[in-house]
């Protein structure tokens, strides 16, 4: 069991795999249940306790589904949850009295409502040790004891039976899902499906059942399913499906039921069961299938062929006779010619021998039940000839019955159908070839005459509504879209004329009035000598294909969020309208737009909030675009607009301004109006570049000096700016290859007790040891910081550096105070910015009173105050100082004072340089004083370099002091010699002017 400590357990789980698990049970927000109600009743009277909850931990909140004695309360903030800090244990997690905690002693759970004094709770933990939240119970009177060993063990079983329930209930919803995607997917079979208990009563139909029959649901309440069998197949059905029931073997039949039309269709019945452990009969399941359509096939096959067989019956052919056994008596002298045998060799059975070997077992077999059963009988079979190819035959015999119906003799004929057999052979294959090309193609099929006059078509009426006689010669044009008739009428003259093939795709109006897009194809046929007899032509419909290719066009070229053009086709029309331009001696102009602050909005209002203002400003921006403008969004909050159509530089500008403007009117979402401005830059041809890139950069670069200059305007670009943007291009450059070759170090300025002389600290300076230019100082190379990623990997270049001559300076036994290293606003937004800095502190070994971050209004006023705060807070928890530097040059409020936790203020030399001579720098520099002392603060002056400013600071009451009237900045190694050659008297009040002269 894990009592109340100081420390918390360090989790094995991770904290998304958690959320994933707790999201995979479906609790969240759902209404109570009688169950979990229960068992937290149980785990309140178990551990007599007046309120027992039921919790689970997301992201932000401990949400209760069940919560005894708190007055409808359901869920509170995660950050003053004490079961967030019980999921963090791996069993039973007991506070005997949370005022004495100091984890808990401030919760406001426990300073206020509900009083909270005693907690006990059992982490609810999955198969996978993820844990989920907690059965807990609260006291407002403290238990030193704790909880008995009784309820230390019916809690954590009360959790586990909490868990089962979830498990339960998981379980419930997975199967009543699966239950849901088996209904859907019966429905979208073809097929009727159905299922039927042991006593054959149908139990579930699916959707093409009812939609086949045309009942409802409730019908087999009232009827007995066989009430839709065709009254002539109705018993033989009822003995079918009762011998299945009796021996349990699958069940298929063929038979007529009732169609939703009222006549009745032949259905393929078919069912199988399912056995239970015992092997009995547990349920049906059948399919019925349509076969109707087949039937009739099958019906009108054998109509022909007894139609077929007549016509033969009726042809000339060779005769035949034989005897009432089949003994042949006599047949025709084509008979000899035909199988090459001789006068009287085929008598009796001797004609078998010229039937081919593959066919005369088939043919034998027939002729023997033709003589069993005194029927006619007909073959077909191959005659084998000793000098000739085989050729197919029909042979067809026929009884001759007197009065009592006994045969007398055979007669029939023999028919060489070797031609037809082998044409009928190869026109069947054909036609089947080309039915099946026909029914399985879409294709509107016409003719036209040599001159191209439409004479008929097939499918077109059903595709366009409009008859034959309509679309006769050209009328078919008449369904053509506006814009395509003209194109498409003079491409199909132009084919006719020249007499070569046909394509082109086209517009055709649908029979339901909308057009759709086809692909229209003809040939000519020719005659002998080459000239076209007539035009063949299909007409196929291509409109998904061509829909399809329209999106990708579209998704590949517009923006997903405001549907305006992207980067690609925005670079596309740029080029098409300079080329323009410049072959008509116009002008075009590019405004680029960036979105001020719009980092903030996200953060503040959320991603939807930032969405909705990337719409309005899409709206605003096409408000004021001609047709022959583009407005296109690149991105981000970047957008661009082209202005074509001889738009001057001039003109460009004004309209930039006025855009500024409406851009800066707020937005109305979700009750809220939501702040915004931007920022314009803007270029032209032929002003400026002559290249899309180029003009683009120009643009860019207006832009970049427009943010610079403090955002909310318009900048037009000039010529100067392409030098400063290549400086500050290659003052990056430099700087990375200035990282890499570890040519930026840290200098030191000690900061001294302006009271006692002594020195108190130093503050970290970064300086460049550039290979020509020397020692650089920071003026020189501050624009690189702009680079969020170079201002970064400075920074932790420097804390590093620092804290190994820290730790140097301690193991020499030197008392250096503290250091100070200034923070950027960039690298205060960088995620894990306390951590970093306090891990590189411990793995020096360095102890955090040593360290103090110096911040800038800046860093108060444009980062996260969340975040700032956050970080602030982890500092001073481990002891690390705070100071706010230049103080006095921002725009920081004596609220942020109060907002963020801050040790100490410096102030700007820009005040201490004057304090001699100007009264206000001198008023200035008092406020302050006064300030930091009613604060409780500390207060440092900076660019202290004559006796008299130090003199006139002390007189203020101000703290301490740097400047070069103590020391120039310094490397690491020289700090040591330094503070050895440092005496405090030497700055003494009373030797102050001594030092000056």
């Amino acid at each position: 069991m894990s009592m109340c400590g100081t420390e918390s357990s360090v989790p094995l789980w991770a904290e998304a795999d958690r959320l994933a698990a707790l999201r995979s049970f479906a609790v969240l927000d759902t209404e109570p249940e009688t169950t979990f109600d229960s068992l937290t009743k149980v785990a309140a009277h178990v551990c007599d306790a007046p309120v027992a909850l039921i919790s689970l931990i997301d992201e932000q909140r401990q949400w209760f589904k069940c919560a005894i004695g708190l007055n409808g309360v359901r869920e509170i903030p995660r950050e003053i949850a004490i079961c967030a800090q019980a999921i963090l244990q791996p069993d039973l997690f007991v506070v005997p009295d949370a005022t004495k905690d100091p984890r808990f002693s401030t919760n406001p759970l426990v300073t206020g409502e509900p009083h909270l004094r005693f907690y006990a709770g059992a982490p609810l933990i999955t198969e996978e040790g993820l844990p989920l939240g907690t059965l807990c119970v609260f006291d407002t009177k403290p238990r030193p004891e704790g909880l008995t060993p009784a309820q230390r063990e019916a809690l954590p079983a009360l959790a586990n039976a909490v868990m089962s329930q979830l498990k339960l209930r998981q379980a419930n919803r997975v199967l009543e899902e699966h239950q849901r995607e088996l209904i859907t997917l019966t429905d979208a079979l073809p097929q009727m499906i159905w299922s039927a208990c042991p006593d054959k009563r149908l139990d579930h139909k699916n959707r093409r059942w009812y939609e086949f029959t045309g009942t409802e649901p409730g019908f087999a309440e009232r009827n007995h399913w066989t009430s839709l069998i065709h009254p002539e197949d109705r018993d033989q059905i009822t003995a079918l499906w009762q011998h299945s029931l009796h021996t349990g073997e699958p069940y298929e039949c063929r038979y007529r039921q009732r169609h939703h039309s009222g006549e009745y269709r032949w259905i393929l019945s078919r069912a199988t069961a399912s056995y239970d452990p015992q092997e009995r009969v547990r349920r049906w399941y059948g399919t019925n299938t349509d076969i109707h359509e087949w039937k009739q096939a099958e019906e009108d096959l054998a109509r022909s062929e007894k139609r077929y067989r007549t016509l033969i019956e009726a042809s000339t052919a060779l005769v035949w006779r034989a005897e009432p056994d089949g003994s042949l008596i006599s047949n025709s002298h084509d008979w000899q010619a035909l199988s090459g045998q001789a006068p009287g060799e085929g008598h009796g059975n001797g004609w078998l021998k010229a039937v081919h070997p593959a066919d005369r077992e088939r043919v034998m077999a027939l002729w023997q039940d033709a003589l069993a059963c005194r029927q006619p009988v007909v073959a077909e079979f191959r005659v084998e000839h000793p000098d000739a190819e085989d050729r197919w035959v029909r042979a067809k015999g026929v009884p001759m019955l007197d009065e009592h119906g006994t045969v007398q003799e055979w007669v029939g004929t023999i028919t060489d159908i070797h031609e037809q057999k082998c044409a009928a052979e190869h026109i069947r294959q054909q036609e089947e070839r080309h039915r099946a090309l026909v029914q399985a193609s879409s294709v509107v099929l016409w003719v036209a005459t040599p001159d191209g006059m439409i004479t008929e078509t097939r499918g077109w009426a059903d595709i366009t509504g409009q008859s034959d006689h309509e679309a006769a010669g050209l009328g078919s044009v008449d369904t053509l879209h506006a814009d395509d008739t003209d194109r498409i009428t003079r491409a199909w003259l132009e084919a006719v004329a020249s007499g070569t093939a046909y394509k082109a795709e086209c517009r055709v109006r649908h029979k339901s009035g909308e057009y759709r897009w086809m692909l229209s194809r003809a040939v000519p046929i020719k005659n002998a000598d080459g000239s076209i007899r007539e035009w063949v032509g299909g007409l196929s419909d291509i409109h998904d294909r061509k829909v399809a290719e329209c999106e990708l066009w579209r998704s590949a070229n517009h923006d997903a969020l405001t549907g305006l053009p992207n980067r690609m086709l925005f670079q596309n029309r740029l080029e098409q309208a300079l080329a323009d331009a410049k072959q008509h001696g116009t002008s075009i102009s590019l405004l680029v737009i960036d979105l001020d602050e719009f980092k903030d909005v996200n953060d503040s209002f959320g991603h939807d909030a930032g969405d909705a203002l990337l719409k309005e400003t899409a709206v605003r921006l096409c408000s004021i675009a001609r047709k022959c403008d583009t407005v296109a969004r690149f991105g981000g909050d970047e957008f661009v607009v082209l202005l074509a159509g001889s738009t001057g530089l001039e003109h460009a500008a004004t309209l930039a301004e006025g855009l500024a403007k409406k851009l800066s009117q707020p937005v109305p979402y979700a009750g809220q109006m939501i702040a915004s401005h931007a920022s314009i830059g803007v270029a032209a041809f032929p002003d400026h570049d002559a290249t899309a890139p180029e003009l683009m950069k120009d643009a860019d670069m207006a832009l970049y000096r427009a943010k610079a200059e403090g955002r909310n305007r318009v900048v037009t670009y000039l010529p100067e700016m392409r030098a400063a943007t290549e400086h500050r291009v290659t003052l990056r450059r430099e700087m990375r290859e200035a990282i890499s070759l570890d040519q930026i170090q840290p200098f030191y300025q000690p900061k001294v007790c302006l009271a006692t002389g002594e020195i108190v600290g130093f503050e970290a300076l970064a300086r460049w040891q550039h290979p020509t230019r020397g020692l650089v100082t920071p003026g020189s190379f501050a624009d690189a910081f702009d680079d969020p990623e170079l201002a970064t990997t400075v920074g932790k270049r420097l804390i590093g550096k620092v804290t190994s001559d820290m730790r140097r300076w301690l193991n020499s036994g030197l008392s250096f105070g503290h250091v100070a290293i200034n923070l950027s606003q960039v690298e205060f937004i960088q995620p894990g910015l306390a951590e970093d800095i306090l891990r590189i502190l411990d793995l020096a070994k360095v102890p955090p009173k040593h360290l103090e971050i110096e911040i800038t209004e800046k860093v108060l006023l444009d980062a996260q105050s969340e975040a700032v705060s956050d970080a602030l807070d982890r500092f001073r928890a481990r002891g690390v100082q705070i100071a706010l530097d230049d103080f006095g040059t921002g725009y920081a409020s004596l609220t942020h004072l109060k907002q963020f936790a801050v040790d100490h203020i410096k102030i700007d030399r820009s005040f201490v340089r004057d304090i001699e001579e100007d009264p206000d720098d001198e008023a200035i520099v008092t406020a302050v004083v006064s300030l930091g002392r009613s604060l409780n603060l500390k207060v440092t002056a900076e660019g202290v370099e004559t006796t008299g400013q130090a003199q006139r600071l002390r007189e203020m009451g101000c703290g301490s002091a740097q400047g070069y009237l103590y020391a120039s900045p310094m490397a690491g190694a020289d700090v040591p010699g330094f503070l050895a050659g440092w005496f405090p008297q030497q700055i003494s009040a009373k030797r102050l002017l001594l030092i000056e002269k």
